[in-house]
């Protein structure tokens, strides 16, 4: 079975806003970078040890080398002794010696071993050895063994050996490595703190625009045309304020258009429907001659339907209401038997016409109800007028009403192509 978490995770993660999102992923990105940085610069530390430690062996070899010549130069072997002393105090170093062609010790660190003639096989390779000889093996240590021949014009005078503990060798790079660790761990926490500081100023450098986008944006929505962005600068973000600058100059304008068509739209519709009104009036005064019962039933639905229009017309005109987006209501107490029955007179021709059969089933014993007559009148209107749009020739429109757990449901229904779900 799935688990929701992580769906659940995503959803929290939508809610974070830009600035938390740049802070986070520049920060994971500086974490990332210093993490690589000092992770090469470890290991370029740790190579450089490793290098110097071997140049360290080769150097005390050659000087050793070098100084056995002098002495032979000299015929004064307390220069050699001072130097293989002097050697003695190096760290990890187990031995230093000199050895003549045949292997006998001519000088060690070890006094022991002078006049010993040496047949491990770490000393017969050196004594064979024609270059630099770097060897591994074990004599009283597992050490790493570096031998040079001791050449004066073309003869060979010996060999000279160092020999260094590789477990003295490992501790001193340790050592020196944590050291390094130190020094890289102190770094990184000062790059990584330098780096957020900069993550957060540029995700604030780079939020503030679309923060004010989003708030201008705001204030748009809410009906304050008249608010600007004001541009600071020329890069993408600059240009995106100025396309918004000129999209609320638009929606001002078009906003100015509306209100004018409006206001004479509704100039227009007042002089025409206050004549209609006052000829309605005369016909129902019989000031035109006799109507009957069926004529004056029709020029009374004329006459509340011109009303019902007047009054929308004044709605129209108070363009403050519109911009405010305030509906006001008039509930009063009305019972849906009488609506309903101005329904079938209005819809009654257009019934006729497309040969549909309406019908009311609003029952006689329905309790009245509390709304605005005149908003539930174009509810009803609108609804029944698509529903006779829709409807084929012989089909049927029913508008009923019914009351169920203290509310009163009213419903339109018909025999046409439906609404899709």
């Amino acid at each position: 079975m799935t688990s929701p978490i992580p769906s659940v995770t995503l959803n929290t993660l939508k809610h974070i806003s830009l600035r938390t999102k740049l802070v986070v992923h520049s920060s994971l990105l500086v974490l990332v970078g210093v993490a690589g940085v000092g992770i090469s610069l470890y290991l370029a530390e740790k190579h450089y040890l490793v290098r110097r430690f071997d140049q360290t062996q080769e150097d005390n070899v050659n000087s050793l080398v070098q100084i056995r010549r002098e002495s032979v130069a000299a015929q004064n072997d307390q220069l050699l002794l001072s130097y293989l002393s002097l050697l003695r105090r190096s760290r990890a170093l187990s031995y230093a010696m000199i050895q003549d062609t045949s292997g006998r010790v001519l000088a060690h660190t070890n006094p022991a071993f002078v006049d010993q003639r040496l047949t491990d096989p770490l000393s017969l390779r050196a004594a064979e050895s024609t270059g630099l000889l770097r060897q591994q093996g074990r004599l009283n240590d597992d050490v790493v063994d570096l031998a040079l021949p001791i050449v004066q014009g073309a003869k060979r005078l010996g060999v000279a050996r160092v020999g260094y503990s590789r477990t003295s060798m490992a501790q001193l790079v340790d050592q020196s490595l944590a050291a390094a660790r130190h020094r890289i761990l102190l770094a990184a926490l000062l790059a990584l703190g330098f780096g957020v500081v900069v993550a957060v100023g540029l995700s604030l450098l780079f939020t503030r625009p679309i923060a004010l986008l989003r708030d201008g944006a705001r204030k748009i929505g809410e009906g304050n045309l008249d608010f600007r962005i004001r541009i600071t600068t020329r890069d993408e973000l600059g240009e995106l304020a100025q396309e918004f600058n000129v999209m609320a100059a638009k929606l001002q304008e078009l906003d100015q258009l509306k209100q004018d068509f409006v206001s004479n739209v509704t100039h227009e519709l007042r002089s025409p429907l206050t004549s209609l009104r006052g000829y309605v009036e005369l016909l129902l005064r019989e000031g035109a001659g006799p109507i009957n019962d069926e004529q004056r039933e029709f020029l009374i639905v004329i006459k509340n339907n011109s009303l019902r229009l007047a009054r929308f017309i004044d709605n129209l005109l108070d363009v403050s209401k519109i911009e405010a987006g305030k509906l006001e209501l008039h509930p009063e107490r009305i019972r849906l038997q009488d609506l309903a029955l101005e329904m079938t007179v209005v819809f009654r021709p257009i019934a006729q016409e497309k040969q549909v059969d309406f019908q009311s089933e609003i029952p006689f014993s329905l309790r009245p109800i509390q709304a605005d007559a005149d908003k539930l009148l174009e509810v009803l209107t609108n609804l029944l007028s698509n529903a006779f749009k829709f409807t084929p020739p012989q089909g049927r429109v029913t508008l009923s009403a019914k009351e169920e757990e203290g509310n009163v449901h009213i419903q339109v229904k018909d025999t046409g192509v439906g609404i899709p779900a």
